[in-house]
């Protein structure tokens, strides 16, 4: 999984790609106390915002080698729109999130972002990936 994420510990807040399509992608994470994003037994919203951007760049990563694009390109998020956050998900919390993409221009993905934990939405956002070069020449 690392090998599609320009992350590294301990800013990874993607445990396993469950399913990708190319537009679409489904990832999970299991919400810890040691997560530097956890506060008071809680992943903050800064948390939830970062875990669509490496559930994206995860799913983008991957469809990436399966296309045998060379190394995944670098991301940054551009923009957040549309965010609704229900609640914070609490430590031990399975999150399922789904990415769909809306928008690909060359250097732009427009996103949908889904976080559901316990079947119930928890989260929601639009954002803008502006994507840079591959993350082995970043």
């Amino acid at each position: 999984m690392l090998r599609f994420l320009p992350h590294r510990p301990p800013i990874i807040l993607v445990d396993e790609l469950t399913a990708s399509d190319g537009d679409t992608h489904h990832t999970r994470l299991t919400v810890r106390d040691d997560n530097v994003f956890a506060e008071h037994g809680r992943l903050l919203e800064a948390g939830l915002i970062e875990h669509v951007a490496q559930s994206t760049a995860l799913g983008t990563g991957y469809a990436a080698a399966g296309a045998d694009a060379g190394s995944p390109p670098v991301g940054f998020i551009g923009a957040v729109s549309r965010l609704r956050i229900d609640r914070l998900p609490v430590v031990g919390a399975l999150l399922e999130t789904t990415i769909a993409l809306q928008h690909r221009l060359p250097q732009v993905q427009v996103l949908h972002g889904t976080v559901r934990s316990g079947g119930t939405v928890i989260a929601e956002m639009e954002m803008k990936v502006f994507l840079m070069g591959p993350a082995d020449a970043a």
